[in-house]
């Protein structure tokens, strides 16, 4: 479930549009904190936890939108060149092969500033 809804983004987004994939993005962006979180002791219903994740979820979101990259395909590219085609691939996976969970630098400071993250997650930026 999501931690927050498309209304919370389009009034996070105003002026510019809600995409058509928003509740996607919103599912997305919250399975993103919760890896971010893995360990994090906090009380799922405490209403400043929600509104903490919410927030969170909106920039990590917004995070998305703008590096246009839904799927995390392009995580591990460092520099890319049209005409002629030319992709250079950053080095550093996490265990097991696989990129780190990525988390919008903003989202990270939410849930830092919040005290629901004592550590910092590797952001990309």
């Amino acid at each position: 479930m999501a931690y927050a809804t498309v209304s919370d983004l389009e009034t996070w987004l105003t002026p510019e549009p809600v995409p058509a994939n928003a509740a996607r993005l919103l599912e997305q962006a919250s399975d993103a904190l919760d890896a971010a979180l893995i360990g994090a002791m906090y009380e799922p219903d405490d209403p400043n936890v929600q509104d903490t994740l919410r927030r969170a979820c909106l920039r990590q979101v917004h995070w998305m939108m703008e590096r246009g990259d839904e799927t995390g395909a392009q995580d591990d590219v460092q520099s890319m060149t049209t005409g002629q085609r030319s992709i250079t691939r950053r080095n550093g996976t996490g265990p097991g092969g696989s990129a780190a969970p990525r988390v919008a630098p903003a989202a990270a400071i939410v849930l830092r500033t919040s005290g629901l993250l004592t550590m910092w997650p590797l952001v990309i930026g």
